[in-house]
């Protein structure tokens, strides 16, 4: 009903304003005329967003934002999410038991589950495996924004922004293909049916031998949009993606380091898998009103099957090898154990709503931007665990180093049965208003109320290996929490924009992907804050764009386990924080010349405050784990002739240490070495529409630890080498 709700507005309006006019008087409607800008696709740069809800300006959002282009991802050939996200400074990843690519570390923080992945602004929180081929382009935005997105964003959110139908007629196709078996198709087809509408079909195949870790997936996204441009703009979307992997194995430490075995080398078994299913519908309308006001109104629902059973290939004891393996002692036929991780699979169905309004409006002389919505969010999930005597380090059989990907597969296989489940709903409103004060400062302000409801489940069965449920353990939670943004903008050029800026967050105790039904799941929200000053600035009559901010992000009030009471109830004692310096610079030097440069350096990211038991006390004054010093990433581009294109360039960390230890040698026992990757791109144009493409990424092959866990680590993929045909028609 709230659709139609919108709906009903923008004609209620429509019908007052007609009703005000005089009686008897001739009525005649003002001339709608379609009008659509095309934004340059072939561009590194971008100066609007639309994460902020609805398309900003990036310079009068006082917040760092990072934008990853569509061109940019064509040119490293970044498939999924997780790739992409490994090319913007400040981002890091966990290796953990579900394998998610929401195991993501932004600012020291982690991306919640529930809320600070989007797609078009709206929330994607269920967990799959994220594939870049319907995207238009990527945005992050730093830094606490709950005011404007509900619970989580700690560190910041991620906009995965779709491609949307467009008033032309135009395909593209392309194939790629490359080491170890790699072939992929993607297909990109818009087609105009009418004055005001289009439809857009894109389409994903991608297989690969990968080593043993195979990939084998496809995906479909169509999207109909009618209206366009007018004053009542509609589009419905269909997207699927099925996924059918073997997912990448990890490894043990060895000496407290990344083992120095060869990048990409696999230890699971065939019987390894990674399924999942993503299906949602959306529908949007946006009604533009006539004194210049929009309405912004969307819905979208979707099912998300997943299932995943991987390997951790740890070092057999003696008499198999050494009493303790070290660097020294590591060799081709060193034994591995294959151990199972916890086999996991879980249903999601979640449908979410929201509406938005944004107008310019003139008040005491002042110019203002209001920006005013509200969202809603149902969701539902059941979780489940093997009963049939698998489970976490199940002996999957013995391999060596010198014998990767031995073809080995098992007689069993994991059988399911329900371990948890939970319902969940929320709904929030909130309103910004963007102040003119002076002709060249701006004041931001927001306020936003939310509330949640959940109801959680732990299922107890009568014995390890049967289906005799004996008792549910419950739990309800209901919490409402304010989130609060506020801003300053000096712009005295329209090349450059200064900005200080204070936003809050919270995360609720449901914000993991595992619920919990501790009998104080009422346990307050975490709340954080987060602290930037910072300037955007416009070089070279704003073909090259330039970002930097400081930044302090703190969460106050995290969540610990009471020691008197484990697994029981939790405490609010916990305090950390980081803070550091980011650096963005995208766009053209010359004709010839384009870059895309972004580096992060965190100096300080702190455990101010823990548990209560010893070894959580211990971890007081160390570094916060998945937080390197330094990150980044660059991309320089040269259009050598009208038809040849080079371009090239690194991404890197230093020295990076797994999820905060429990003391300070459990640190010790779980880092990675700083790592240096270099990539290579090559493109020749036959004609205007048809080129060839070279890619090489990870060209010396270096070993680095890509994905951290306290047990265990998944290194980055070996040289790769990718040839793509692609024509446009």
């Amino acid at each position: 009903m709230l659709p139609l709700g919108a709906l009903m507005l923008a004609a209620s309006v429509s019908g007052w304003a007609q009703s005000s006019a005089a009686p008897g008087a001739e009525q005649t409607l003002k001339t709608v005329t379609v009008t659509e800008t095309v934004e340059n696709k072939d561009t590194l740069q971008t100066k609007k967003t639309s994460i902020g809800k609805g398309t900003q300006d990036i310079r009068d959002i006082p917040q760092s934002i990072s934008v990853m282009t569509e061109k940019l991802i064509d040119d490293r050939k970044l498939d999924t999410l997780k790739d992409a996200l490994h090319h913007t400074a400040g981002i890091t990843f966990a290796a953990t038991e579900n394998g998610t690519d929401q195991d993501i570390r932004l600012r020291g923080f982690p991306v919640a589950t529930v809320g600070d992945l989007l797609i078009d602004g709206m929330r994607d929180p269920s967990q799959y495996d994220r594939d870049t081929f319907n995207y238009d382009r990527i945005e992050i935005l730093r830094g606490s924004a709950s005011m404007l997105f509900g619970r989580g964003s700690t560190g910041g959110v991620i906009n995965q922004v779709t491609k949307q139908p467009q008033l032309l007629d135009q395909n593209d196709f392309e194939t790629t293909i490359g080491s170890r078996g790699y072939v992929r198709t993607t297909a990109d087809f818009n087609l105009r049916t009418g004055e005001d509408a289009a439809l857009r079909l894109n389409v994903m195949a991608n297989k690969a031998d990968n080593g043993g870790a195979n990939i084998d997936k496809y995906g479909i996204a169509p999207t109909y949009r009618w209206g366009i441009g007018s004053r009542d703009e509609f589009s419905v979307g269909l997207f699927h993606l099925n996924v059918d992997n073997v997912p990448q194995s990890s490894m043990r430490y060895v000496d407290g380091n990344v083992p120095n075995v060869r990048a990409g080398n696999f230890y699971g078994t065939q019987s390894d898998y990674l399924l999942g299913q993503a299906t949602h519908g959306t529908a949007k309308h946006t009604h533009r009103f006539a004194e210049g006001g929009e309405l912004r109104s969307q819905v979208r629902s979707g099912v998300f099957d997943r299932a995943q059973w991987g390997t951790n290939a740890a070092f057999a004891a003696a008499p198999l090898n050494p009493a303790t393996v070290t660097g020294a002692n590591l060799g081709p036929s060193t034994v591995l154990q294959r151990q199972g991780l916890t086999p996991r699979k879980d249903r999601f169905n979640g449908t979410y709503f929201q509406s938005d309004y944004s107008n310019e409006v003139t008040w005491l002389g002042m110019k203002h931007q209001i920006l005013t919505g509200v969202d809603a969010a149902s969701e539902r999930a059941n979780r489940y665990l093997a009963n049939n005597g698998i489970g976490a380090n199940f002996n999957k059989g013995n391999t060596t180093i010198g014998t990767p990907n031995d073809g080995r597969t098992l007689a069993v296989a994991p059988v399911y049965r329900d371990s948890s489940n939970y319902t969940a709903s929320s709904m929030g409103a909130y309103v910004q208003d963007l102040v003119q004060v002076a002709p060249h400062w701006k004041l931001l302000g927001g306020v936003r109320y939310d509330k949640f409801k959940g109801d959680f489940n732990n299922l107890v069965y009568a014995a390890a290996t049967g289906n005799t449920l004996t008792r549910t353990d419950n739990a309800q939670m209901s919490i409402g929490a304010f989130s609060y943004r506020s801003g300053v903008l000096y712009q005295p050029t329209p090349s450059a924009s200064f900005h200080f800026s204070y936003g809050t967050s919270f995360n609720t105790n449901a914000d993991t992907y595992q619920y919990t039904t501790q009998q104080t799941a009422n346990t307050p929200p975490e709340k954080s804050r987060n602290i930037e000053l910072g300037a955007k600035l416009d070089w070279l009559d704003g073909k090259l764009s330039t970002r930097a901010a400081l930044f302090r992000t703190e969460k106050s009030n995290e969540r610990t386990t009471d020691a008197d009471f484990a697994g029981t109830a939790f405490l609010l004692s916990g305090k950390r924080h980081t803070a550091g310096i980011e650096l963005d610079v995208v766009g053209r030097l010359t004709p010839q010349w384009e870059v895309y440069f972004s580096y992060a350096y965190t100096p300080i990211a702190k455990i101010d405050a823990a548990g209560s038991n010893a070894a959580a006390q211990a971890t007081v004054g160390q570094r916060v784990g998945l937080t390197p010093k330094h990150s980044g990433s660059a991309w320089v581009s040269y259009q050598a002739t009208p038809k040849f294109r080079v371009a090239g360039g690194v991404n890197g960390s230093s020295e990076n240490f797994a999820l905060a230890g429990t003391s300070g040698a459990a640190q010790l026992t779980a880092r990675a070495a700083s790592y240096l990757v270099a990539d290579a791109m090559a493109e020749y144009k036959f004609t205007q529409d048809t080129y060839m493409q070279f890619n090489v990424t990870n060209i010396g092959s270096k070993i680095y630890g890509d994905q951290l866990y306290p047990g265990f680590v998944i290194t980055g993929a070996p040289r790769t080498v990718k040839m793509t045909v692609g024509t446009r028609f």
